[in-house]
C-alpha cells in the first residue's frame, strides 16, 4: 500500500515542484502559463479524451446511475459551500465563488496522472464525466450567477451563452466524437490511435508542470474562511461521492476512481473565475495552494480506504 500511495504522489509532486521552482526562478513566467493552459485545455487533454473515449465500451458509457452519482457528488458539494457562503457573506458573487472552489477537483491537471498511475490508460471514464458535468453545469451556473451579481444582462442569458462556449470548445466535442464512436462500434484504426495518443499522452506532465508554475505566484492569505473550503473540498466532497453511490446503488472500479477524484485539491479555473470576478481573489488562491499541499496527506488516506474496498464492487 506504502509502495502505490508513494509510487503515484511522488512522481506527481516532484512535476509540480519542477514548475513552482521554475516560477519562483522567473524560468517560465506567469504569461506562460495562460499559454500552457490553452494547450493543455484545447490541444493535448482533447486529444487523450477522444482516443480514450473511442476505445471505451458502450455498456460503461450508458451507466447512468454513474453519472447520476457523479452529479450530486460534484454538485452536493457546490451547493453546501455556496449555502454557506451566502449564510456567511450574504454576497452572491462571494456564495458563487465559494461553491466553485468547493465544488470543482481537479480532474484535469492531477487527476489523470494520478488516475493513470494507479489504474493504467483504462481511467480516462470518470475523469470524462466529471468534465462534462463540470462544463454543461457547474461552469454556466457559476456564469449565471456571477453575471446575475453584476447586473450584467439577465442570468438566463448568461447561462446559455456560457453553455454554447463550453459546447463549441475542443474539450467537449473531442470526447464527444469519441462517445459517439464508441456507441456506433466504429473501430478506428490503431494509426488514428496512436497519433491521438502521441500528443494526448504528454497531458499528464505538462499538466502538472503548469500547475506548480500557476501556484508559484500565488499570494499566501492563511484565514478561516481557507480552513473551511480545505474541510469541505478535501473531505465533505468525497464523502458526498460516496454516499451518493451508495444511495444510488452504485459501485465498481469506475465510483472508486470519482472519489479519487472528488478527493484532489480545488481546480486552478476557480481561481480565474475569482480573479476575473475581482472578488475573492486571495481566499480561492490560497484554497487552491493550501488544498494542493494538504492533499497529499487526505488522498493517500482515500487510496488506503479505496484499496481496502471502499466503493468497490
Amino acid at each position: 500500500m506504502l509502495d502505490q500511495i508513494v509510487g503515484s504522489l511522488v512522481p506527481v509532486a516532484f512535476v509540480i515542484a519542477l514548475g513552482y521552482i521554475a516560477g519562483r526562478r522567473k524560468t517560465l513566467e506567469h504569461s506562460d502559463s495562460l499559454l500552457i493552459t490553452r494547450l493543455v485545455l484545447d490541444w493535448i487533454f482533447p486529444a487523450l479524451l477522444l482516443a480514450g473515449m473511442a476505445s471505451t465500451p458502450r455498456a460503461q458509457l450508458l451507466d447512468l446511475r454513474f453519472v447520476g452519482a457523479t452529479f450530486m457528488g460534484l454538485m452536493g458539494t457546490y451547493v453546501v459551500a455556496f449555502a454557506i457562503g451566502w449564510a456567511r457573506y450574504r454576497k452572491l458573487k462571494e456564495a458563487t465563488l465559494k461553491g466553485l472552489v468547493c465544488g470543482y477537483p481537479d480532474g484535469a491537471f492531477m487527476g489523470i496522472p494520478i488516475l493513470q498511475s494507479l489504474y493504467g490508460p483504462d481511467s480516462l471514464y470518470p475523469i470524462l464525466v466529471l468534465n462534462v458535468i463540470a462544463s454543461i453545469v457547474m461552469i454556466p451556473l457559476t456564469t449565471t450567477l456571477l453575471a446575475i451579481a453584476s447586473g450584467e444582462g439577465s442570468g438566463a442569458k448568461a447561462f446559455v451563452s456560457s453553455v454554447l462556449q463550453a459546447v463549441r470548445r475542443p474539450l467537449m466535442w473531442a470526447p464527444a466524437i469519441g462517445i459517439l464512436v464508441s456507441l456506433l462500434a466504429i473501430k478506428l484504426p490503431s494509426v488514428v490511435i496512436e497519433s491521438l495518443n502521441l500528443l494526448g499522452k504528454a497531458t499528464p506532465g505538462v499538466s502538472l508542470l503548469c500547475l506548480g508554475l500557476i501556484i508559484s505566484s500565488v499570494q499566501l492569505k492563511p484565514s478561516a474562511e481557507v480552513c473551511w473550503n480545505l474541510g469541505l473540498k478535501l473531505v465533505l466532497q468525497p464523502a458526498v461521492m460516496v454516499g451518493a453511490a451508495l444511495l444510488l446503488s452504485v459501485r465498481g472500479v469506475p465510483v472508486q476512481q470519482m472519489i479519487l477524484l472528488c478527493a484532489l485539491p480545488s481546480a486552478t479555473i476557480s481561481g480565474m473565475f475569482a480573479n476575473a470576478a475581482g472578488t475573492y481573489r486571495d481566499e480561492a488562491a490560497t484554497s487552491i495552494l493550501f488544498s494542493t499541499v494538504l492533499s497529499i496527506i487526505t488522498f493517500s488516506f482515500v487510496i488506503y480506504l479505496v484499496d481496502r474496498g471502499l466503493g468497490g464492487a
